[in-house]
């Protein structure tokens, strides 16, 4: 096996274990929005979470034999955090798993192309599987605060009207068609920090627990 963080591992929860031991610190995986909302034991109707773990390393996907591993910015997305001290924003993006960066590391990413090639900023609030509420309700939530000169909106022809159907049934995302509703997540993120890491904890000991089953 290579040394490198970014090892080949046959399963991302192998790959987050293993980091864990060696480094002694935080490693999670990606968590996506409709993953919640689809998951019967995400039972908070207090509050969605749009984003993941903020400064945090984040295990992503593979398409290869490794897996994209990136530091999350302070809000859980696949930026470098100083993004976020910019108050006039000349790019910002807004999609699914292409605009979050599936599954290639933070310097291949959309937002960071369009910052070397541009020599602009650029803000990145891609998360997989987002469709068309998730976008709205996620651009609402982080995007009013700033100064924006250009949005981008990645839509995905295959599969994102079909994500929209399920988000209409989220009483929550319903919320956003209405123009002055907002969660203000801004200012929650130590609450969904600690709601995704329950999240977690849950699925890693239910697939601990199947495993073993399996094994027996």
């Amino acid at each position: 096996k290579s040394n490198n963080s970014n090892v080949k591992e046959d399963s991302k929860l192998k790959l987050i274990k293993r980091l864990r031991e060696e480094t002694n610190k935080t490693i999670v995986p990606s968590v996506f929005p409709i993953a919640l909302i689809n998951h019967k034991n995400f039972l908070s109707n207090d509050i969605l979470p749009l984003a993941g773990i903020s400064n945090t390393t984040t295990v992503f996907c593979k398409e290869g034999p490794e897996y994209a591993i990136y530091k999350s910015d302070r809000y859980g997305f696949n930026n470098p955090d100083n993004v976020w001290d910019l108050e006039n924003i000349e790019w910002l993006l807004i999609g699914d798993s292409f605009v979050q960066g599936s599954c290639v590391n933070q310097n291949k990413n959309f937002g960071s192309q369009f910052r070397s090639l541009t020599k602009q900023n650029s803000i990145n609030l891609g998360m997989a599987a987002n469709g068309p509420l998730l976008e709205l309700a996620t651009l609402k939530e982080y995007s009013l605060n700033k100064k924006l000169e250009n949005v981008l909106w990645f839509y995905f022809e295959r599969n994102d009207l079909d994500d929209l159907k399920i988000e209409k049934r989220n009483i929550i995302l319903k919320k956003y068609l209405n123009n002055k509703f907002s969660q203000n997540l801004l200012n929650k993120q130590n609450e969904i920090d600690k709601l995704l890491f329950n999240f977690i904890d849950l699925v890693e000991k239910n697939l601990d627990t199947k495993q073993s089953s399996f094994k027996e």
